[in-house]
């Protein structure tokens, strides 16, 4: 074993020598050739996987052979590689090309070289890629690199080694960059860094052994995390800043078969005598368990219900057949890389791809037979997008491959700028407004001025976590937070939120400002049992798998859930009525029975896209009937509905609707480059007929529509809304805000105060209705939540005798059922009248028709475009519930929206984003097309299908830059899941099953400096995980997220909306934020 550094084997062999890891059991076979040669002769683990690489006499590479099936064949010259092919087809996939014995160029398929250029020493001083960018090397006397840096300064360093620390005596080395920000390094005589201090005199300590294990970490403000080894190098013991442990127990092989969470939650494993894990049994005694073949592939999950799910791979282990416990097989057909040429559904529905050499999406051809394709220049940045109807997108890009440019299909271009430390600047929209960014020495954001130049402003501690944030009215958030980063009180300009945490570092108890109270209790395992607002208390069951199987509401009302071997939701039963459904083999949900008598059907396309939906009663009586019709692009163009007929759809390059046509209706709409409608127009009996008509602009904020006046505070909020009237007094709406931007009261043309209150996670508890000439409540209206969803409302009033409550259930975005109750006065749990109705909604989850339990409609709407409703005079019940995450306020005209309030008139929210740039383009504009899109918690745009079609996450189809890892996918599908897992365990499971080419990150949150809403549980920290996750590179792999892999950004937006509040830190302490 080697006296320091990693623990790793070196043996003597026949001929040669070995060199083991003793984490993965991989070994590097070298065979001698000569007194001062030896060669990597093999490489194999311990299921006998390999790769071999052969040599002429003279120790020259030949060729490289794996196990798996690959076999790369390679060129040379003087002892020197040329090229590598392909075995399989020829095909090239790199050439290579020497001056005086040094490489100079490397060629791929783009045919153009990244470049090396050399000194007399033999030192490289600089690189040129593909693009013509280049970087380049000083050395001193030494050959230590002093300076290097970008052909226009970008990356610029200047490196010094040969300062002292005082205290230590240890040696010191310097990095200054080109605008003069300097980080001190102090290392030992092992060459490990031990203090790291930043520009701003932050200094972060750090021990570590002679194997350069970390010992411990300890941050600029004195909070030390600690880390013990056994002889192995196996992590035992982990003390964080609070003084709490998690612990670890191994086998012979290393591996852990017991981890001990911090909150004394215990998981344990067991393995085969390869190593490879046969099963894992949760803290809750829960055990899923794993086959694999002889090559240590996984053949079958087992969950702890007894349902199987089998998958057959490839040689490389690579999926070819995967089959659920119903048995729904997806099939995979693959080229000479592995690379999938077609995936066959469940239902046989074929998508064929195609790929460039190096592994990027070239084309797509779905089951229609459309297709979409890219281009990529020679450093893999996607330059073309054309989409299947011929729009085309065109990227540009600069030094280390940033984004500068995009433009769109229909000519739209956007552009971004970014300083010398490849940091976003300013991003500059098709109007030519800017929305700017600084950053401090230490490259945290510390101001940003908006398109409307509207200047929020940051401060940090030390640790690099918001202290505060100050708007453009001056007003100041400040946080403090404890050991562990998380927030544990929040002063919003004088206004107070305190948190607490329970034993798994979750929100236990938060109250706000008004002396609201919000208290959460978690079982051993961490999961929800109960939450209570101010008294009103939720509280949730689960199965022995983690799902969610019942869950009753503070007055009384009680759903529960069942679900197939396949984990779906097959059965409901709310407020005692039953709904029962079912699916096909590609999980869309074919029917939905309520009770005995009526029933939703549904039939799709072979994209998976809704294609009719039929509503029956009694008797399969015909209640309603739709069909869909889409673009090639997959936009809604035409709905044929049963009782409201035809509607057409004009739509523009981009997918926005321009025009809406049916009998005796139309409606026309007109846009700018920014996406701001420029006029609007829709029959004047409708709703809002007031709004219809041009629309006025100062940069991006609206101050006319039609006939509506609109003024905006410092901040960019609406404060007043004004309807011309003829002949008297304009009606006038006023609005006031928190320092948080939440709508704190709104004053009505009749002179009436409505005010409006929110529990310490940002969500609306009451809106409450003033006495005309004073403060008592004449109406009050008690929102109860399932987390982000509204489930429950209570209405009291002087004018009702008994409280009205009504009650939803949703399957994802889309409600489901809605049931209306009457309850006594005195004991809200005691029902006097009951009545319950089914759902019917649009593509989206936006509701259109309420059928009772008799099958006949109760409710049915008519609505604009972007959501003005009106409803039939002859309905016998209402519901307030609009676009997915949307509440209607008779009040306002408004739809509340969670972290925002949405205008429907003008399509417009009331608030820029809290977000920024971040979600979409446009701050204050809703989706692009609300056929397609929705944004159910007033931030960012979701695609129905998210999250499996259960979520609300627009999670793309693969990324045209990478192919998803189908090992890793496989993996991540027989992966055990549930709110008992550890996810960090699940992301090792996942590189080991997968192949290990990829590796685990660590998404953790730090306060972000860009985001000015109400924060989510307090969890707005530095170093709190949202867990830990496998990834490639470009896709992450989490069974927790979703069931496919999901695109890189696509993952940190649905981090973001599951933390809102918070800046994602990645692995290595750099700041993502991708822009749409």
């Amino acid at each position: 074993l080697p006296s320091h550094g990693p623990r790793w084997p070196l043996d003597r062999e026949n001929g040669g020598y070995t060199v083991t890891d003793p984490a993965t059991h991989r070994v590097w076979h070298f065979a001698d050739r000569t007194d001062d040669l030896a060669v990597l002769e093999q490489i194999d683990d311990r299921n006998g996987n390999w790769i071999t690489f052969e040599y002429d006499a003279e120790g020259t590479p030949l060729a490289m052979i794996s196990s798996g099936g690959y076999h790369v064949r390679v060129t040379t010259e003087a002892s020197r590689v040329t090229a590598l092919h392909l075995a399989a087809t020829g095909e090239e996939l790199k050439r290579y090309a020497y001056t005086d014995g040094h490489l100079t160029e490397v060629i791929n398929s783009s045919g153009r070289p990244l470049r090396f250029t050399y000194d007399e020493f033999g030192r490289v001083t600089a690189w040129t890629d593909t693009n013509d960018r280049g970087y380049t090397y000083e050395y001193d006397d030494q050959d230590r690199c002093v300076a290097e840096g970008g052909t226009h300064g970008h990356m610029t360093l200047r490196l010094s080694y040969d300062g002292r620390d005082p205290d230590t005596g240890l040696r010191v080395t310097t990095t200054t960059t080109a605008e003069g920000h300097t980080r001190r390094y102090v290392v030992n005589d092992a060459c490990q860094i031990v203090v790291e201090t930043d520009p701003l005199g932050a200094v972060t300590r750090f021990e570590r052994d002679r194997y350069h294990r970390l010992l411990s970490r300890t941050d600029p403000l004195g909070h030390r995390t600690a880390f013990h080894y056994d002889e192995s190098g196996n992590l035992l013991t982990l003390t964080r800043p609070d003084g709490r442990e998690a612990r670890a127990e191994y086998n012979e092989l290393g591996l852990p078969v017991k981890v001990v969470n911090a909150d004394g939650t215990v998981v344990r494993q067991t393995y085969d005598d390869r190593g490879n894990r046969t099963s894992v049994t949760a803290p809750s005694g829960q055990t899923t368990h794993f086959t694999h073949d002889e090559a240590g592939h996984v053949t079958s999950v087992t969950d702890p219900l007894g349902h199987t799910t089998t998958i057959v791979c490839d040689r490389a282990g690579l999926p070819l057949q995967i089959t659920d416990p119903l048995g729904a097989t997806t099939r995979y057909e693959r080229d000479a890389f592995g690379r999938p040429v077609t995936v066959t559904d469940p239902t046989g529905v074929v998508t064929r791809l195609e790929w460039t050499v190096e592994g990027h999406l070239a084309r797509r051809t779905a089951a229609d037979g459309s297709t979409e394709s890219w281009t990529y220049d020679g450093e893999g940045n996607c330059t073309t997008h054309t989409d299947p109807i011929g729009g085309v997108s065109r990227f540009e890009y600069t030094h280390f491959d940033l984004l500068t440019a995009r433009t769109g299909p229909d000519g739209v271009r956007y552009e971004f700028a970014h300083d010398l430390e490849l940091r976003l600047t300013r991003v500059t929209n098709p109007q030519g407004l800017t929305w700017d960014y600084e950053y401090d020495s230490a490259g945290r954001l510390i101001t940003e001025t908006d398109f409307d130049d509207r200047t929020l402003t940051y401060t940090y501690d030390p640790a690099d976590r918001l202290t505060s944030r100050r708007n453009a009215l001056g007003e100041v958030t400040r946080f403090e937070h404890n050991e562990l980063g998380q927030v544990i009180r929040k002063d919003a300009a004088g206004r107070v939120t305190t948190y607490a945490y329970d034993m798994t570092d979750q929100l236990a108890e938060a109250i706000g400002p008004d002396d609201t109270r919000l208290t959460l209790l978690r079982d051993r395992f961490g999961r929800l049992r109960s939450e209570s607002v101010d008294g009103r208390t939720l509280t949730y069951t689960y199965d022995e798998m983690g799902r969610r199987t019942g869950r009753t509401t503070p007055t009384g009302a009680t759903t529960t859930w069942s679900y197939d071997a396949a984990g779906r939701r097959t059965g409901m039963v709310a407020s005692g009525r039953s709904i029962d459904i079912t699916y096909d083999p590609a999980g869309r949900e074919l029917t939905r029975r309520i009770g005995e008598t009526v029933t939703l059907e549904h039939t799709f396309d072979p994209l998976g896209r809704l294609t009719t939906q039929s509503v029956t009663g009694t008797g399969d009586r015909a209640v309603q009937h739709r069909s869909y019709t889409y673009r090639d692009d997959g936009n809604l163009i035409g709905i044929d509905d049963r009782l409201s007929g035809s509607r057409r759809f004009d739509l523009d390059a981009t997918g926005r609707v321009t025009a809406v046509h049916a009998a005796n209706w139309s409606e026309t709409y007109a846009y700018d480059a920014a996406g701001n409608q420029t006029t609007a127009h829709w029959p004047s009996s409708h709703p809002g007929a007031d709004a219809t008509g041009p629309r006025d602009y100062v940069g991006t904020r609206i101050t006319r529509a039609g006939n509506v006046r609109y003024e905006h505070d410092a901040l960019g909020r609406i404060i007043l809304r004004q309807k011309t009237r003829l002949s008297r007094k304009p009606d006038t709406w006023r609005y006031e805000w928190d320092a948080e931007d939440r709508l704190t009261s709104v004053t009505t043309p009749d002179g009436t105060r409505w005010r409006y209150t929110y529990d310490p996670l940002g969500r609306r508890t009451t809106k409450l209705r003033l006495e005309q000439d004073g403060d008592a409540v004449v109406e009050r209206v008690d929102f109860t939540w399932d987390v982000r969803t509204l489930c429950e409302q209570t209405t009291t009033s002087i004018d009702l005798t008994n409280p009205v409550t009504l009650t939803w259930d949703h399957r994802g975005l889309h409600p489901v059922a809605q049931t209306e109750r009457i309850t006594d006065a005195d004991a809200p749990q005691e029902e006097i009248d009951c009545r319950f109705f089914s759902i019917v909604t649009d593509l989206i989850g936006t509701p259109t028709e309420l059928v009772d339990e008799h099958g006949d409609l109760a409710w049915r709407t008519r609505s604009t475009l972007w959501g003005t409703t009106s409803w039939s005079a002859n309905s016998t019940t209402y519901t307030p519930l609009r676009f997915p995450g949307q509440y209607y306020d008779p009040e306002t005209g408004l739809h509340y929206n969670y972290f925002r309030h949405y205008d429907p008139e003008s399509a417009r929210y009331l608030t820029p984003d809290p977000l920024g740039l971040v979600p979409a383009p446009n701050p204050t504009t809703y989706v692009r097309n609300p056929h397609g899109q929705s944004d159910s918690l007033g931030l960012a745009p979701e695609c129905p299908r998210g999250k499996n079609g259960r979520g609300t996450y627009d999670f793309r189809e693969p990324n045209p830059n990478y192919p998803p890892d189908e090992g890793a996918a496989a993996a991540m599908r027989s992966a055990p899941i549930g709110g008992n897992i550890d996810c960090s365990e699940i992301a090792e499971y996942i590189l080991r099953e997968g192949g290990g080419r990829g590796n685990i990150i660590n998404f953790t949150m730090r306060e972000s400096s860009a985001i000015n809403i109400p924060e989510d549980a307090g969890r707005i920290v530095t170093e709190y995980r949202y867990h830990d996750v496998y990834t490639d590179g470009r896709y992450v792999y989490d069974p927790a997220m979703s069931s496919e892999p999901i695109p890189y950004g696509d993952y940190e937006r649905a981090i973001r909306l599951e933390n809102p509040g918070k800046k994602l830190i990645i692995q290595d302490g750099g700041y993502s934020g991708p822009l749409w």
